[in-house]
């Protein structure tokens, strides 16, 4: 029987994790490692790659559903105030009203998602 028992999980960020697991990755490829801690690394390694590819696959699972305009934050668009839209105004947020062209330019092509 393993002398190793299940633990808690250690809390690591990706960033951290994939950076352990290059160095343990380059610790093995050396000559100078003993068997004891080949063993120890490519266990730690092996744990730090399946809790990696687990994130990215729930990442990847997040994305889809963004992508397919699931659970996405509402956004109510309202007019612009009417002091941004006096003539004369020079921040450059407002559009005048007669700058819009219904059909001119504009479409769901230019949204950049």
């Amino acid at each position: 029987m393993s002398e190793h028992q299940a633990t808690a999980p250690e809390n690591i960020t990706f960033e951290g994790g994939y950076e352990e697991l290059k160095g343990i990755v380059a610790r093995l490829g050396s000559d100078d490692v003993s068997v004891h801690d080949m063993f120890e690394g490519f266990r730690r390694g092996k744990g730090l790659e399946r809790s990696l590819r687990e994130y990215l696959q729930e990442r990847e699972g997040e994305l889809t559903e963004i992508e397919q305009g699931h659970n996405l934050p509402r956004f109510t668009i309202v007019a612009p105030r009417q002091q941004d839209a006096a003539p004369g105004n020079t921040g450059g947020v407002s559009p005048s009203p007669g700058d819009f062209q219904p059909g001119a330019g504009a479409s769901d092509d230019d949204i950049p998602f």
